[in-house]
């Protein structure tokens, strides 16, 4: 129903995997468009990102059936972001995440999250979706975290936060 339960964890087999992204060039990238007054952050970039990874394997972009015990492939790329409301989590839904460019993205994320704060979405703004990124990075402290499959989806990104790397005498490392 859009909400995510930890209950759903007994009910869909998870599998964990961990993984460092080296950020630099995206990093950069939203450092040029901030200088160009156009604001858009690293999590509309990893949305983006995610849509593209599953319309190019459409074994993840999936949802499960438990009443048909069928796994349905879907033709759109629907990524559910999670956010933190007064009354708990919640996943609107960015509708067709595939083919929206990154300022589209981020235009529409920050149109969700502000009306799911206000409890004004439309159930059809939070249920189903094709994928889910939950993204607690923001809290600095952070690194990496496991989360929920938000059913009846197949699978969920975790996203933790960003940092530098140093090198032996304290200056950026730059791979």
């Amino acid at each position: 129903n859009g909400y995510l339960h930890p209950c759903f964890q007994q009910l869909i087999p998870h599998e964990y995997q961990s993984a460092v992204v080296q950020a630099d060039a995206v990093l950069a990238i939203q450092a040029e468009l901030r200088s160009k007054d156009i604001a858009v952050s690293l999590n509309d970039f990893i949305i983006k990102a995610a849509a593209l990874a599953l319309r190019a394997v459409p074994e993840v972009n999936v949802q499960y059936s438990a009443e048909s015990q069928q796994v349905n492939y879907l033709p759109n790329v629907d990524v559910s972001v999670a956010v933190a409301t007064p009354t708990g989590l919640i996943t609107p839904i960015v509708t067709s995440a595939d083919i929206l460019g990154v300022q589209d993205i981020s235009a529409r994320v920050k149109e969700l999250a502000k009306r799911a704060r206000e409890n004004k979405l439309q159930p059809n703004e939070f249920q189903g979706g094709t994928f889910t990124i939950s993204n607690l990075g923001m809290f600095g402290s952070v690194e990496q975290f496991t989360a929920i499959i938000n059913p009846p989806q197949a699978a969920i990104l975790a996203v933790g936060g960003t940092r530098m790397e140093l090198d032996e005498n304290f200056k950026p490392l730059n791979k």
